[in-house]
């Protein structure tokens, strides 16, 4: 038999284009930002590319998702509502900038097509005015060492587990989410991790730096893990049943290793163990700007120059020689 194609229905207000309606914001908000993004496209706006759709889509429907938890439709959140879930979500940066520029169009068009609400992220939009996003912060190597000092007195199966998260983050560099979501054997013998995050970020490989404690801290734990039973295939749950870390139960853990660090960063939690390992990812010789690109997972190569600028700047401000990688980044 043969199929029929779909055929476009007109939305309550008469017209073929669900973005147009309020209505279909409010009852079928996924729909309708397909509607609102293909749009976009039509009418070539350079800031919506066609390669990074998935993307957008991902973005938005964490929004809807993180509403909902809220108990709050699209067109119901308020400033508070926002606030909320950026500070339960550790979001990069950059991340975060991308996040609110996108959801920031969103609100502005449903304003332009009659919805009477308050811009949602407007607090939160007037908080990127003081961002610096090219200077991400990262533990120098006398702050590295006290923390790798504070994580070996941590006794017990719970001091082996933090080591190895620790080693995760500082020595591969994985987000809070990455490595929330890390299963058992997804660490290769040769200590390289095919990351496939469940968020907006792209699927990506790195490996676990030879330099440091890391390796071994994970190889004592894949151990007492495997001799204490502990049930499910989290990498690195939260307790001995086997679940996993929530994005805030982790920024609290990794900030008990940070310690009194935690006053004197602005970034603190699972990103600034992350920025630490690019830098010993791009100053230890032995990488390519590109493949720590890759280690990192970054889209777009902008993003890993960030982390070389901030590098090149403190080794300039400092007097000290500025390894080669660095180069590549502008002076400032």
């Amino acid at each position: 038999m043969r199929k029929t194609a779909p055929i476009a229905l007109p939305t309550r207000n008469g017209t073929f284009w669900p973005a147009d309606d309020l209505r279909s914001w409010q009852e079928a908000p996924r729909e309708s930002f397909l509607d609102w993004l293909s749009q976009q496209r039509i009418v070539h706006d350079r800031q919506f590319r066609r390669s990074s759709t998935k993307t957008y889509v991902a973005i938005f429907s964490w929004w809807l998702d993180a509403l909902e938890s809220e108990g709050v439709g699209l067109l119901e959140a308020s400033p508070k509502d926002a606030a909320k879930i950026f500070a339960a979500h550790e979001l990069e940066a950059i991340s975060r900038r991308r996040y609110l520029q996108l959801l920031d169009r969103v609100y502005r068009y449903l304003s332009r097509i009659g919805w009477p609400g308050v811009h949602p992220l407007r607090e939160e939009l007037a908080k990127e005015k003081i961002l610096d996003p090219d200077d991400p912060e990262s533990l120098d190597e006398t702050e590295l060492a006290a923390v790798i000092e504070r994580l070996e007195a941590l006794p017990g199966w719970r001091g082996k587990r933090d080591r190895a998260a620790a080693g995760l983050l500082l020595g591969a560099g994985l987000r809070a989410n990455e490595l929330i979501g890390l299963r058992v054997g997804d660490v290769s013998p040769l200590y390289e991790i095919e990351v496939r995050p469940n968020s907006v970020h792209r699927a990506h490989r790195t490996l676990v730096l030879p330099e440091g404690p890391w390796r071994t801290w994970i190889d004592e734990w894949q151990i007492e893990r495997k001799a204490s039973s502990i049930p499910g295939n989290v990498f690195c749950p939260a307790t001995r049943q086997g679940s996993a870390f929530s994005v805030s139960g982790l920024f609290r853990r990794v900030n008990l290793w940070l310690g009194p660090l935690t006053e004197t960063h602005e970034q603190t939690g699972a990103n600034l163990l992350r920025n630490t390992f690019a830098r010993l990812a791009l100053t230890c010789g032995r990488y390519s700007l590109e493949e720590v690109q890759e280690f990192l997972g970054h889209e777009e190569q902008r993003a890993t120059l960030r982390h070389v600028a901030a590098l090149g700047k403190k080794a300039r401000l400092a007097g000290t020689p500025v390894p080669e990688v660095l180069f590549l980044a502008p002076l400032k």
